[in-house]
């Protein structure tokens, strides 16, 4: 017999097999012995707890929980900032306008200081283009839409056959003056102004500028609109976010909102011989638009919508060049100052005397064997023009001993004139240079009626 099987041989127990929990809850066996080397205590777990479900689906949401926290803490530590900023702009863009005082004749609605640091861009702050608040657009055209009317124009009494023109307009002043285009209310004596909750009243004309494409109407009704809330158009910048809400094509479409951005600020342009520094924008712009307002971001009028241009240019074979989506407005500063004259004076008396022109430059002059000068172009029946016998193709060469080298000229010298005043032409007709006298009339009484609806220019290769 081995060493081995004596050892087992002297094993004695001390005492009976223990079975016990321990601290974590698991079940343990205790044996004591004692051999020829001392005694021996030999403790074993036999067997170890497993948790329940609950308690797995208990851990498992605690730390669940634990996750979410750290996320969110995550997430404000990134985007805090920018979210604030928004937060702050929907707010202050959907407070509801200052109420306007009432006007003796017209003032503008004054908007409140901006806070420091802010600015006329839509998200709120220089340089930022995150937070631009585009979700308030609705929120504004709901406030404003209760501003603005369909305007019809009826030459004689108010039935179909006599409509000559439909428009927008929108209200200037609780006295129930309502801003427009010249051209909506042009060659027309009796208007109808429809409002969003389409109520239909007739309104007067106070009166209309063709030069700066401004009018008034006025109606009696005067808590029947909202009146709009007038900003700074000299703060308006390229980039700027706009929106317009507009009378498109037809009734089907009446107070339509369209959304865009500014292009270009004091944009010279020349719209049916009638130039004028415009606010051009991407927003859909249709004839039905025509004097409706634009809006910036924080919902006031910086703009009367005025025209849609088409043509940009021509090419090489005097074929028209498309330019869709190009819309242009007129700046309110200079509206709102227009309109204000014609409330307080009545009207506005513009030098004019009834003629378009083409110039004529050296090349065709050359190759006509023609001078350069103002090539009349149309000719308005019963107007200054017509009356004093001018004719289309008749070349201006000089009106008071000042020479004629461009268009401008012509307008510019005419506007520094009175009207009853009277102007002295050399023309060249045929072949031959004549002297015409020609007294100063209003453009805003002259009419628009094209002499025999006839064009000049052609002989020249000019049209």
């Amino acid at each position: 017999m081995d060493k081995q099987d004596n050892m087992n041989n002297d094993i004695d127990l001390y005492s009976e097999t223990r079975y016990q929990k321990n601290s974590d809850g698991n079940s343990e066996r205790t044996v004591i012995w004692r051999d020829g080397e001392g005694m021996h205590t030999e403790t074993t777990v036999i067997n170890k707890t497993v948790p329940s479900v609950g308690v797995i689906l208990l851990i498992a949401l605690v730390f669940t929980i634990i996750g979410a926290a750290i996320a969110a803490l995550l997430f404000l530590a990134r985007y805090g900032k920018d979210f604030a900023l928004f937060s702050r702009r929907s707010d202050a863009v959907v407070t509801e306008a200052p109420t306007q005082s009432e006007l003796p004749t017209l003032e503008p609605v004054k908007t409140p200081e901006p806070t420091p640091g802010e600015t006329n861009n839509p998200s709120g702050h220089e340089g930022d283009t995150d937070s631009v608040g585009f979700g308030a657009i609705p929120e504004l055209y709901r406030r404003n839409v209760t501003g603005v009317v369909i305007i019809q124009s009826y030459s004689g009494t108010v039935r179909l056959s006599n409509l000559v023109g439909t428009g927008t307009g929108f209200c200037i002043s609780e006295n129930g003056y309502i801003m427009t285009n010249a051209h909506v209310v042009k060659d027309a004596d009796n208007f109808i102004v429809t409002s969003y909750s389409n109520r239909k009243v007739s309104a007067r004309l106070i009166g209309s500028d063709v030069r700066t494409d401004i009018a008034v109407l006025k109606i009696e009704e005067t808590d029947l609109l909202t009146v709009l809330t007038i900003g700074d158009s000299s703060k308006v910048r390229t980039g700027d976010f706009v929106f317009t809400i507009g009378h498109p094509t037809g009734d089907e479409l009446s107070f339509t909102a369209t959304f865009g951005m500014v292009g270009a600020v004091e944009r010279s342009v020349s719209i049916e011989g009638v130039r004028n520094n415009y606010i051009q924008i991407d927003a859909a712009i249709n004839p039905g638009n025509s004097g409706g307002p634009l809006f910036d971001m924080q919902g006031n009028v910086i703009g009367v919508n005025s025209a849609k241009t088409v043509i940009a240019s021509y090419n090489d074979d005097g074929d028209p060049i498309s330019a869709e989506g190009l819309g242009f407005a007129l700046p309110i500063n200079m509206a709102l100052e227009t309109a204000t004259k014609i409330i307080d004076e009545g009207g506005i008396l513009r030098p004019g005397i009834g003629i378009s022109t083409i110039f004529v430059n050296e090349e065709v002059a050359e190759q006509y064997s023609i001078p350069t000068g103002a090539l009349v172009y149309t000719i308005t029946e019963d107007g200054p023009g017509h009356l004093a016998g001018l004719k289309i193709d008749d070349i201006i060469t000089d009106v008071d001993g000042v020479a004629i080298d461009s268009n401008d000229t012509l307008v510019n010298y005419i506007r520094t004139k009175s009207v009853g005043d009277v102007i002295r032409m050399n023309i060249f007709r045929d072949g031959e240079t004549l002297e015409i006298e020609v007294t100063v009339g209003d453009l805003n009484s002259i009419g628009s009626t094209i002499l025999d609806n006839a064009y000049g220019g052609e002989k020249y290769g000019l049209r």
